[in-house]
C-alpha cells in the first residue's frame, strides 16, 4: 500500500496541473450546450416513443393473461411497471420494469429491465440492459428485445404456477385502516421487510410508509 502522504502530494500535482489545463472558450461551451439541448429533445421524443408504442403495449398484453396483475407508471421517471400480486395460484409477490434512460451526454439511449420475486422460489434474470446509440434507435430492435425479456420472465413465472383453472379468491387487509381489498385490485403495495402489504389508497400506503411498525401487527392474509 501506498504511503499516505506520497498518495496526498500525487492529488495535489494533479490539481496543479489541471489549473494549466486549457478550459473552453465561452463559444465552446455554447456550442456544446446547444447541442447537448438539440440530444435532448430528440432522447425525450423517442422516450416518450418507446414508452408508448412498445414498452407499454407488451406490458399490457402480459398483464391481461393474469387476473392478478396490475399496471402504473412511475413519473417522473416514466418506469412501466408490472405488479404481480401475491395469489393462491402463484404465491409470490412478483414485479417487473422497464426504464429508457439516457447517458450524460444524451448520446446513448438505455432501455433497462428488472425483475423482482418475493420469496424467491427458482432462479430467473433479475436485470439487463439495452445500449443503443442515440441515432440508431428501431422499433424492431426494442421490441425484439423486451418481448424475449417478457417471455423469459414468463417462463420463470409460470414454474411457481400451482395450477387450478381460475385465480382463488384472493383477498387481504389494508393494514392501516383495516378494509378486506384485493391484492390484484389494490390502488397501491409495499414491501416492508420481505412481505407485501396491499392499501386501498395511496393516503394509507403514504401513513404506512411513514411508521410501518404501527401497523405490522395487523394480520393481512
Amino acid at each position: 500500500m501506498s504511503d499516505l502522504e506520497e498518495f496526498a502530494k500525487q492529488i495535489e500535482n494533479r490539481l496543479v496541473e489541471a489549473v494549466h489545463e486549457p478550459h473552453w472558450t465561452p463559444e465552446e461551451a455554447q456550442q456544446y450546450m446547444a447541442t447537448v439541448a438539440v440530444r435532448h429533445k430528440c432522447f425525450a421524443r423517442i422516450a416518450s416513443h418507446l414508452n408508448e408504442q412498445i414498452v407499454g403495449p407488451r406490458l399490457e398484453t402480459l398483464a391481461r393473461h393474469f387476473p392478478n396483475a396490475k399496471l402504473s407508471t412511475v413519473e417522473p421517471t416514466g418506469e412501466h411497471v408490472c405488479w404481480l400480486g401475491y395469489c393462491e395460484r402463484f404465491p409470490a409477490s412478483t414485479k417487473v420494469t422497464f426504464t429508457v434512460e439516457h447517458d450524460v451526454r444524451f448520446e446513448k439511449v438505455s432501455v433497462g429491465y428488472a425483475a423482482s420475486m418475493v420469496p424467491v422460489f427458482v432462479k430467473f434474470n433479475e436485470h439487463d440492459r439495452l445500449m443503443l446509440p442515440l441515432e440508431r434507435v428501431d422499433d424492431e430492435t426494442v421490441a425484439q428485445w423486451l418481448e424475449r425479456r417478457l417471455l423469459e420472465f414468463l417462463d420463470s413465472y409460470l414454474r411457481i404456477d400451482r395450477g387450478g383453472d381460475d385465480f382463488a379468491e384472493d383477498t387481504t387487509v389494508d393494514p392501516v385502516c383495516g378494509m378486506r381489498i384485493s391484492r390484484s385490485l389494490a390502488a397501491v403495495s409495499t414491501q416492508y421487510r420481505g412481505h407485501a402489504y396491499y392499501f386501498c389508497s395511496a393516503d394509507c400506503e403514504s401513513k404506512f410508509s411513514h411508521d410501518p411498525t404501527a401497523y405490522v401487527r395487523v394480520k393481512t392474509t
